[in-house]
């Protein structure tokens, strides 16, 4: 399984800005910032488990 992800120049941009968002509200109820690569570890564990095939082939996201 490979141990290392590239991420292109919007997806480094789209994490850094969901990064600094919820960096704010966790240092206002007074918890611990996380960092960018500790949110993409977040995002995809929790997002794995949603991840599914639609009718036309397309691999989605299920909310």
């Amino acid at each position: 399984m490979a141990e290392m992800l590239r991420l292109n120049s919007k997806e480094k941009e789209l994490l850094r800005n969901k990064a600094v968002e919820l960096n704010k509200k966790l240092i206002s109820k007074k918890c611990e910032p996380i960092k960018d690569t500790e949110l993409a570890h977040i995002i995809l564990e929790q997002a794995i488990e949603l991840a599914e095939v639609s009718e036309s082939g397309k691999v989605i996201i299920l909310k």
